[in-house]
């Protein structure tokens, strides 16, 4: 269902679940969180992706989610497998990009959300429904639509779950660029490693305390050295 591939040094990230539209039942986010941990720390940019055309996920399997109705001690496993399915992803310490090309719906949007990138192409569309299901949306993935859109169009796309295209998703600021996402993700693959983990650091954490001894250090490295002497020879 899920799929690590290495080319160079982007990590790809692939779902892979053509009869289900890449819905993703209690199992699968474990196994998400599983495939994630194998990410080699020589990558320097993660590429989550679908291996299914016209859809990047679903959200959550609703056939996994019914049960929830009657199992009530099943409802927290869910719950906490798709947060570490989601944190792992968000925690990675390389930039992300989430390669929307087709449907991102539900707990799609969420998985999407943990990436520092969302990057759409025309095809993309998005929704979060759960209003339409009569369930909420783990607060975590709420605060994170609401620091990337702002809280009035995060209400907008919760409380009418409401399908936008990719055009409509760059402009309210969910999507960052309708572009090919591979294409992206080979010019951060061609910067230095060591100095794209910093940089995420600081975005993700700006109030770390080190950042400006990290910012001073990063100057001795031997890579500062020869990067300079190339673009001064370029």
């Amino acid at each position: 269902m899920i799929r690590l591939t290495i080319e160079g040094t982007v990590a790809r990230i692939a779902l892979d679940r053509a009869g289900a539209r890449n819905a993703l039942p209690t199992a699968t986010w474990l196994d998400l969180a599983s495939i994630v941990a194998r990410v080699p720390m020589e990558a320097k940019v993660v590429l989550l992706a679908s291996d299914v055309p016209g859809i990047f996920c679903a959200g959550a399997d609703l056939r996994d989610l019914s049960r929830l109705a009657d199992d009530v001690g099943a409802r927290g496993a869910f719950r906490m497998a798709m947060r570490d399915g989601i944190e792992a992803i968000a925690a990675l310490p390389m930039p992300t990009i989430a390669a929307v090309q087709g449907g991102c719906h539900g707990a799609g949007v969420a998985l999407a959300l943990a990436c520092d990138m969302i990057v759409a192409t025309p095809a993309a569309r998005f929704a979060i429904p759960p209003a339409r299901l009569g369930i909420g949306y783990p607060a975590p993935d709420v605060a994170r639509l609401a620091a990337r859109v702002g809280k009035a169009q995060a209400a907008r796309l919760l409380f009418t779950a409401e399908t936008i295209d990719a055009a409509e998703a760059c402009r309210v600021g969910l999507v960052d660029l309708n572009a090919d996402a591979r294409h992206v993700a080979e010019q951060i693959a061609d910067n230095d490693g060591e100095a794209l983990r910093l940089l995420k650091r600081m975005i993700c954490d700006p109030l770390l305390n080190d950042h400006d001894q990290s910012f001073e250090d990063s100057f001795a490295s031997t890579r500062f050295a020869e990067r300079v002497a190339r673009y001064r020879t370029a």
